[in-house]
């Protein structure tokens, strides 16, 4: 008998047991888009809702609804209804409800998708004890995108959330007028100018070093290249500015070499004596050269005058010309200056009447 009797209680004991594993439920509750997954004996929406903590006013929206009976897994979300106190260019502020959570939402629930925030970004968040939410309208604007034209009727709070809303956002280091900051008004113009530094690699020749041999029998002034050697090939990155599109100026900032270069070998002279002060008057030099001599400095027609201005030996020699070479002709155009310029001191420009004249040398 008492067999029977434990036998029996542990059957009613087993299937209370079974009922209550069936009657607990895990659900997905979303709360104002934040999803959590609870574990519940309830059935109803409602209970399940209050259950965790939240409140359902009139205006909240709740899916499915209160009195709905759900079962495992199954998924309820809650979106609470929020104020906003919103105005338009500054005008008409109103109180409204909304269940969204973001701006962007609220302006989309309330159908005013063709408005911007004036303050807040399209982002944000609103608060369930509910904001100020100024927008702004359309309006019509040019837009001189670096030299390109075009006119958009968008909602923006200033310069440079319209270009971001007309898809031409501001970059580096861009600049804009009026200021980014700036409110936008109807019939603004907005020139845009787009600055960019870019890096651009090219492949480019590179120029053989140069070995330089003193020669103390040759003139300070001179220079032989006894062997010119080879180019060879470099890759160089330039940073390259441009504005508009334009380039504006680069600089190297890498390079490697590809091919190397073969060394150069120049002989210049260091002969005591032979150095030759900087050139004044060049231009008047050459415009005499031009006139005497057709610009040659090194002719020699046997008319017995030598060089660049024609100097006659005599001259030459007693200005100091045979510290250059023996003859006019066979000195540099910086060595016949530099007795020239002895010769001009001594006797003026005189000592070439029509060609000085021509050249305006006075």
């Amino acid at each position: 008998m008492l067999r029977l009797v434990v036998a029996g209680l542990l059957l009613v004991l087993s299937f209370a047991g079974g009922l209550a594993v069936s009657a607990s439920k895990t659900v997905t509750l979303t709360v104002d888009g934040i999803a959590m997954r609870v574990s519940t004996m309830k059935s109803r929406v409602i209970d399940i809702v209050q259950e965790n903590g939240f409140r359902v006013d009139e205006r909240d929206d709740l899916y499915p609804a209160a009195d709905v009976e759900v079962r495992d897994a199954a998924n309820i979300v809650l979106r609470r209804s929020r104020p906003l106190q919103i105005s338009l260019d500054g005008h008409d502020s109103k109180q409204v409800w909304t269940t969204a959570s973001t701006v962007d939402e609220a302006l989309a629930q309330l159908a005013m998708t063709d408005t911007a925030p004036a303050a807040a970004s399209r982002g944000s968040r609103v608060p369930l004890a509910g904001m100020a939410l100024p927008v702004v309208s359309a309006k019509t604007v040019q837009i001189n995108d670096g030299g390109a034209v075009r006119t958009v009727h968008l909602a923006a709070a200033n310069v440079a959330g319209l270009l971001n809303a007309a898809g031409a956002p501001l970059l580096e280091s861009d600049q804009v007028a009026p200021g980014a900051a700036s409110p936008i008004v109807d019939g603004m113009q907005i020139q845009v100018t787009r600055n960019r530094i870019q890096r651009v690699t090219e492949r480019v020749p590179l120029q053989p070093p140069a070995h330089r041999i003193e020669d103390p029998e040759m003139n300070v002034s001179r220079q032989v290249v006894e062997d010119a050697g080879s180019p060879g090939t470099q890759d160089v990155t330039f940073a390259v500015a441009t504005v508009n599109g334009v380039e504006t100026g680069r600089l190297p900032v890498a390079n490697t070499v590809i091919t190397p270069a073969r060394e150069a070998v120049v002989r210049v002279g260091t002969k005591p004596g032979t150095d030759v002060p900087p050139v004044s008057n060049g231009s008047v030099w050459d415009a005499i050269a031009g006139c005497e001599a057709g610009g040659n400095w090194a002719i020699n027609t046997g008319n017995g005058y030598y060089g660049g201005v024609q100097f006659d030996q005599g001259t030459w020699e007693r200005n100091g010309g045979l510290r250059f070479a023996p003859r006019a002709d066979l000195a540099t155009r910086e060595e016949q200056i530099a007795v020239a310029e002895v010769t001009r001191q001594r006797q003026g420009w005189g000592a070439w009447p029509v060609c000085s004249g021509r050249a305006g040398a006075s």
